[in-house]
C-alpha cells in the first residue's frame, strides 16, 4: 500500500501550489506548525517545509489543530490546520503538502482519521461536514456526514480496526454517530449536552467505546453503542475531570490516560473507574490540551502545556521537562506507536 499510496499522492501534487503556506507572513510569528523529537523530548525541530510544482514554502505560521498517523505507515503525517486546510507528509514530516481537493486546501480541520484496512480511506472532519477520501486524497467527498444544524460542528472522529466500515463521529453539541456501512448511512448512538472531544475505539474489543466530553465527563458503551453509561467512578474527588481535553490508550486496550481540567488522570479498566496522576504542577493549575502514551508501555506517558514538554517512563512517577522552542501554545501532541521517542506536537498561536 505505501508504493500505491505514495505514487497517487505525488501525482496530485504536481498538479498543486503552495498556497497560503509561500513563506513567513508579515503579522505572524515563524514558530508555528508541526515540532518533531527523536530523542524523547530532549530536543525539537520545527518542521516546516511544505513542498509543490511551484517550489518550496513554509508552514512556519500555520496554527495546528489536529495530528494524526497512519496506523500502517508511521512516516505518513496529518495535520489539521486552524485555516489552512488538510497538510500531510510521507517523510516523517521532513516535508509536508497539500490536499489536492479545494475544499480541504482552506479552513480548520478539527480531526483526522485512516482507515486501518485501506490506507487510502482518509477521513477529515471540517466544520460541518465529514470529507472522505478513498483513493490518497486525490479526491474527495465532501458529504460523507453533513450536519445541518445551525453552530454545530464535528469535533472528533473514530474508525473501527475490526470492522472498518463502522465510523464514529462526534458533534460540538454532544451527540455521537455511528455509521455502520462506511458513512453510507448515520445513526446517533447518545447525546451528551457537551461538546465531544474524542472516541477511542478499545483496542481489546471494539464494541467497547469511550466518549469524552468538554464538561460532562465520560461516556462507555461495551455493546457497539446500544447502551452507553456515564462515568462517575473514582471522579467525584478530582476536581475539574468533567473538562476532558483529550485521551489516549494503549495497545491492550485496558490503560487510558486522559487530560482533563484536573490535570491527567489514569483508568486501568479502559475507563470505568479512575484515578489522578501527580504531576510538578498542582491540579488545574496548567491546561493540558493532549496526552500520548507508548502503546507497548503505558508506563510512558508524556504531554506539553504552555512551554514545557513533560514525560515520565515510570507511569507518573517521575517527570522530565524540557523547554518547547516556540512562544505558540501546544494543541496536538502525536508518538510514533513504533518508535516511543519519536512525537509529534503541533502548535496555536495565542488568543488576542
Amino acid at each position: 500500500m505505501r508504493i500505491s499510496k505514495l505514487a497517487l499522492i505525488l501525482s496530485a501534487v504536481a498538479l498543486t501550489g503552495a498556497g497560503c503556506f509561500g513563506g513567513v507572513g508579515k503579522s505572524g510569528s515563524a514558530d508555528g506548525g508541526v515540532f518533531k523529537t527523536t530523542n524523547g523530548g530532549t530536543a525539537w525541530t520545527q518542521q516546516t517545509a511544505i513542498v509543490s510544482a511551484n517550489g518550496t514554502g513554509s508552514i512556519a505560521t500555520t496554527d495546528i489543530l489536529a495530528l494524526a498517523l497512519d496506523p500502517q505507515d508511521n512516516q505518513t503525517v496529518y495535520a489539521g490546520t486552524k485555516a489552512a486546510g488538510l497538510i500531510y507528509s510521507l517523510d516523517g514530516a521532513a516535508s509536508w503538502q497539500q490536499a489536492r481537493n479545494p475544499g480541504l486546501r482552506e479552513g480548520a480541520i478539527g480531526a483526522v482519521a485512516v482507515d486501518p484496512a485501506n490506507v487510502c480511506v482518509v477521513y477529515v472532519a471540517k466544520g460541518q461536514h465529514l470529507f472522505k477520501s478513498s483513493d490518497c486524497l486525490r479526491s474527495a467527498n465532501p458529504d460523507a456526514y453533513v450536519e445541518t444544524r445551525t453552530g454545530v460542528t464535528i469535533s472528533s472522529l473514530a474508525v473501527d480496526w475490526y470492522d472498518s466500515k463502522v465510523v464514529w463521529i462526534g458533534l460540538s453539541n454532544g451527540d455521537v454517530l455511528k455509521s455502520d456501512d462506511a458513512t453510507a448511512t448515520w445513526q446517533t448512538s447518545t447525546s451528551s449536552a457537551e461538546k465531544i472531544t474524542g472516541i477511542l475505539v478499545s483496542n481489546a474489543d471494539s464494541r467497547v467505546v469511550l466518549a469524552s466530553t468538554y464538561g460532562g465527563g465520560f461516556y462507555k458503551t461495551v455493546d457497539s453503542g446500544v447502551t452507553w453509561t456515564q462515568i462517575k467512578d473514582g471522579l467525584k474527588d478530582l476536581k475539574n475531570t468533567a473538562k476532558v481535553a483529550g485521551v489516549a490508550q494503549d495497545k491492550t486496550g485496558g490503560v487510558v490516560v486522559a487530560a482533563t481540567g484536573y490535570g491527567l488522570i489514569r483508568s486501568k479498566d479502559f475507563g470505568s473507574t479512575w484515578e489522578g496522576l501527580q504531576l510538578l504542577s498542582a491540579p488545574g493549575q496548567v491546561l493540558i490540551p493532549s496526552v500520548a502514551i507508548d502503546p507497548a508501555n503505558a508506563d510512558t506517558i508524556a504531554y506539553a502545556a504552555g512551554s514545557t514538554f513533560y514525560r515520565s517512563v515510570d507511569g507518573g512517577i517521575k517527570w522530565t521537562t524540557t523547554k518547547i522552542p516556540s512562544v505558540r501554545n501546544p494543541s496536538a501532541l502525536l508518538l510514533d506507536p513504533t518508535d516511543p521517542t519519536v512525537y509529534y506536537l503541533g502548535l496555536v498561536a495565542p488568543s488576542k
